[in-house]
């Protein structure tokens, strides 16, 4: 966010309706990008690219869409909605986040199930909204799901030691299980220090941080990207699939 906030901006809550006389999205033009990256030389600005709006473009920092119109200056969030209710802003969040998990390394993963649906998991042991998510999945059997741990030590001191414990044991799905459900929360855990664990773990949290991760849990389901235990939001997912 610090990097978006060094733009010169103007903030609008604004719902942008879009006629259909306006234009189509087009690939972003080289000079037009260079010129704007060179407006914002302290940001590192992701993608750059024309919207239907003649003369607005969309920027991406850190995973964020914002709209810049070159010709007043002026930077705006919002979402841009097309005449057919066509959420564009969200559809581009989507494809952002979907591109994010494509050549994740889903062998290092923790893989529980082998369902249709296909869950990518970014998990604290100790966060009790992972622990949700769990007991939600564990109902059902349409699931693939390929887990990395992420622990959050500045909130929950505990969350490695779990981390070790899971990527230490033969059996990582019931290792899993007894962290997620609670079984471990009384026990004086024997401090793991297994190299390929260690290693494993250190691997699971530089994942954690390409993705972006702010908190915990981070889902992509079906390649689509759910910040938490958003219930709805996941069975409309599901739903949508079956």
């Amino acid at each position: 966010m610090k990097a978006v906030k060094t733009f010169q901006y103007l903030i609008f809550t604004v719902l942008l309706i879009l006629s259909p006389q306006l234009g189509h999205t087009h690939e972003e033009q080289p000079n037009e990008a260079d010129v704007i990256r060179a407006r914002f030389p302290d940001i590192t600005i992701d993608h750059i690219q024309a919207t239907p709006v003649t003369g607005v473009f969309e920027l991406t920092v850190n995973d964020q869409v914002v709209y810049y119109a070159p010709e007043s200056g002026i930077t705006f969030f919002g979402e841009m909605w097309d005449q057919n209710k066509k959420n564009l802003t969200a559809v581009r969040t989507n494809a952002l986040q979907a591109a994010k998990i494509a050549d994740l390394p889903l062998d290092k993963a923790i893989r529980i199930g082998n369902g249709p649906n296909t869950v990518i998991e970014v998990v604290d042991p100790d966060c009790p909204f992972c622990r949700k998510t769990h007991a939600f999945f564990n109902k059902r059997n349409d699931l693939t799901r390929y887990i990395f741990l992420f622990p959050i030590t500045q909130i929950h001191p505990e969350a490695e030691k779990k981390a070790l414990y899971i990527l230490c044991a033969n059996d990582r799905n019931k290792a899993y299980e007894e962290a997620l459900s609670g079984g471990l929360d009384r026990t004086m855990l024997a401090e793991c220090k297994e190299d390929k664990a260690v290693t494993l773990l250190l691997a699971h949290q530089e994942i954690g941080r390409k993705l972006n991760v702010r908190g915990t849990p981070a889902l992509w389901i079906n390649g689509q990207f759910v910040p938490g235990a958003d219930f709805r939001k996941i069975q409309e997912i599901l739903d949508g699939h079956s």
